[in-house]
Order: structure tokens, then sequence, then C-alpha cells
């Protein structure tokens, strides 16, 4: 297995059940979502959220009990769950000070995953908060039960 000081055991094995593995490239999902998804005025795929998604997108995971700090959580990766949210994720753009590009959701559905141009990954919904300073720390949190930090 591939250990990575990112994110616990027990994350890599949930993601190398789920299809993740060292090296996974899906080069041409992304060319489809980034064609999906990205218009004048909406969602732009910056290089990080390119390479999250080559990595992990596609991935779905459930999980749930009991965490570190808060309750496990369950993610899909599929930024194409935002379709037509465009305007909820501007509204927090200057809150973070980057753009932000979807993800898929988390927690069954209950917020979106965004990630910002310097790899930042947040949960979305009727505010912003801070689930991890890279993806792979993101999926860690989540898949731990980490409580996430609020953006203010």
């Amino acid at each position: 297995m591939f250990m990575s000081l990112e994110w616990s055991e027990e994350t890599e094995s949930r993601l190398v059940a789920a299809g993740w593995y060292k090296g996974r490239r899906n080069a041409q999902r992304v060319a489809e979502w980034r064609q999906n998804l990205e218009t004048p005025n909406g969602f732009q795929m910056s290089l990080a959220a390119e390479r999250a998604l080559e990595e992990f997108g596609g991935l779905r995971v459930d999980c749930q009990g009991p965490g570190l700090e808060c309750a496990r959580g369950s993610f899909d990766l599929d930024p194409e769950l935002a379709s037509g949210e465009e305007e909820r994720f501007d509204r927090f753009r200057a809150q973070v000070g980057s753009d932000l590009f979807p993800l898929g959701e988390a927690f069954d559905g209950q917020a979106f995953l965004a990630i910002d141009s310097t790899g930042r990954v947040y949960l979305i919904g009727d505010r912003v908060q801070l689930m991890g300073s890279s993806i792979r720390g993101a999926l860690d949190s989540i898949l731990m039960g980490r409580l996430p930090m609020n953006v203010d």
C-alpha cells in the first residue's frame, strides 16, 4: 500500500476499495467535465481542480459513524452534481479569495465540495467551510470525522 502523510491508513483503504490507486489519472473524464461545466460566466476549471479530479474524480465512498471530532461522512466526487449552482459558488468567491470549482458532494448531498485555485477544499452550503488544505487532507477529514473550519 502507498502511505501518505496527508491521510490515514483507514482513508487509504477506503479509497482503494472505491477504485483509487497510486498514479490514477482519468484525463478523458476530466475533459468531459470541463466541457460540460465551463461557461463564460460560470465555472472555470483551475489546474488544482483538474489534478484533483484526474486522481479522485468519479470515486464515491460511503462512510458513517462517530469520528474524531464529528460524524464521519461520505462523498461522491462528480462535479456535475453542482450543475446549475454557479451563483452559489460565486457568492463565496470573495470570502475565500479565489474562484471555486465543484468536486462533487459530501455528507450524503448536504454540502458541495469545491476546490480553489491553490488546492484548498471547501464545503459549500449556506456558508463556506474549509475542509482541508489539499484534496487528500479534505478526504481524510471527511472520512475520519474532523470538523471543518469556518471561513469568515
